[in-house]
């Protein structure tokens, strides 16, 4: 009986822990596409594979910068490198991550190989639209 309580209440204490985080990670994700919609610049934490671009195969820890630049180009960037200019694309096809809460955003730059970008996927919808050329 009283390893049945025990489990309980640590699946109260998960489950309101959870709740928590889903609750940061959406007022975190709105602060950022309002900041982008005020002032056309921000940053969106994400995880980047693109071997052209960040000369590794894997995926590196970054942020996408929004406003980078006189036009406004998307740069990954992270720490202690340069900032790597992001191709711009029409055709960005979006799978669901085994992890939740994330999204895969995955499309092919012209000459510059394929680009995978994992992020929250209440960031997806503001950086699918950035990388389609919209603001």
């Amino acid at each position: 009986m009283g390893t049945l309580v025990e489990f309980l209440l640590i699946g109260i204490v998960a489950c309101g822990a959870a709740a928590v985080v889903r609750s940061t990670t959406r007022r975190r994700a709105g602060r950022r596409s309002s900041e982008l919609a005020e002032s056309s610049a921000g940053k969106l934490p994400c995880r980047v594979s693109w071997q052209a671009g960040t000369g590794r195969k894997g995926f590196v820890y970054g942020k996408v910068v929004a406003g980078v630049g006189t036009d406004g180009e998307l740069a990954f960037s992270r720490r202690w490198k340069d900032s790597v200019e992001l191709p711009r694309s029409e055709w960005i096809h979006r799978e669901e991550s085994w992890r939740a809460g994330l999204v895969n955003l995955r499309y092919t730059a012209p000459g510059r190989g394929e680009v995978r970008i994992l992020l929250s996927e209440r960031d997806a919808d503001t950086l699918e639209v950035l990388l389609r050329g919209g603001r």
